[in-house]
């Protein structure tokens, strides 16, 4: 994790409050004139006891308008604020993607991701012939096995028009419907989901292959990286996609570009600053859904110091 001096805090909580102190004062001078309104008797009958008729917010408060006057508690308060609003102490733990030394999960947490897909009734109610995982793996190996065209797309408009439709081409609209419903399903465990898969890869390549039923032919992924990042085709693809979807592709594309240029395979000379760039700042303003947002922040930091 970086040190707070290398990231912009968010200055959403300070303006906040500021907002609430200015609100205030301005009631106090134009109202401090201003005689208190008779209470109707029939909301309470003792003098000095406030109607809270007007601002409950459920018919419990209203029953007894005590209880909104009660000082939440920790746990209360929590719950009550938006957790965007609330600002991150140093000491709160931010989730971080999975190490080397949780790999042997790895591929336990994958199979287990594709174990609970089966039980979903809207899996079933696509009567896949096979499991969800040897179905969705086979998906991924004629993805993988089927790079688009990422150089000269310009030259003509029909290869334009193919990378626009690349995936549609290659797993038909069955299968597409069925990958757009588990993406809108699982959202909260998808990004998970796509950390472990890059950590084998990374860390331990052959046993996609031998665990789970996964060959990636050399370059695939750089070719796939450099459609997202670089071509119309590509980009227009993303931009149909919902943000979460966008930033997790983005992500994992500049990372595969550069792994490519410490290896020196970076063969179409693809620059990174302007997708570092933009990425970046695209997590930092819409990327409070994303579980590995200040992991994500973390690593582009690092990149646009190296590439600047």
């Amino acid at each position: 994790m970086k040190s707070a001096s290398k990231r912009p805090r968010s200055l959403l909580f300070p303006a906040f409050v500021l907002i609430l102190l200015a609100s205030a004062t301005l009631w106090f001078f134009f109202n401090r004139g201003t005689p208190p309104l008779p209470e109707p008797s029939a909301v309470s009958e003792k003098p000095g006891v406030e109607s809270t008729t007007a601002l409950a917010p459920n018919h419990a408060e209203s029953i007894n308008p005590a209880a909104s006057s009660m000082p939440l508690n920790k746990e209360e308060l929590a719950a009550a604020v938006p957790e965007n609003l609330i600002e991150r102490t140093d000491s709160t733990p931010l989730p971080t993607l999975p190490s080397k030394e949780q790999l042997p999960l790895a591929t336990e947490k994958i199979n287990a991701f594709y174990q609970n897909l089966d039980q979903q009734e809207y899996i079933k109610a696509h009567h896949l012939d096979t499991t969800s995982r040897i179905y969705l793996t086979n998906l991924l190996q004629k993805i993988l096995d089927n790079p688009p065209i990422v150089t000269r797309e310009t030259d003509d408009l029909l290869t334009i028009l193919k990378n626009s439709a690349h995936f549609y081409r290659i797993l038909g609209k069955d299968n597409i419907l069925l990958i757009k419903e588990i993406l809108n399903q699982e959202k909260d465990k998808i990004e998970e989901v796509m950390a472990n898969y890059a950590l084998i890869l990374t860390e331990k390549p052959d046993s996609l292959g031998n665990d789970l039923s996964l060959k990636v032919p050399e370059n695939a992924l750089y070719e796939y990286a450099c459609f997202f990042l670089n071509t119309m085709g590509g980009k227009l693809y993303l931009a149909r996609r919902d943000s979460l979807s966008r930033m997790l592709v983005s992500y994992y594309a500049i990372q595969i570009i550069h792994h490519a240029n410490l290896e020196g395979k970076n063969k179409y000379g693809l620059q990174l600053q302007p997708a570092i760039d933009l990425l970046t700042a695209e997590i930092e303003i819409g990327g409070n859904p994303l579980r590995y947002k200040e992991a994500y922040l973390d690593a582009l930091y690092d990149l646009k110091e190296k590439y600047q």
